[in-house]
């Protein structure tokens, strides 16, 4: 994935690594949470800080 650049890397490759990464920021954030029972994320964190408020009706 990250060896093609350019023309050589088509729309296959770019999805391939947005689930991988995606899916290690959410592994991120999950280990965050149950840790430290706190959101520990930056960008992503704040759509979830904004749900965890609604939930708690904060």
């Amino acid at each position: 994935m990250f060896r093609h650049q350019g023309k050589n890397r088509t729309f296959i490759h770019n999805l391939r690594l947005a689930t991988l990464l995606s899916f290690v920021a959410g592994i991120v954030n999950v280990t965050g949470v149950l840790s430290m029972q706190t959101l520990t994320t930056n960008v992503t964190g704040h759509f979830a800080y904004f749900a965890e408020e609604i939930m708690k009706r904060d």
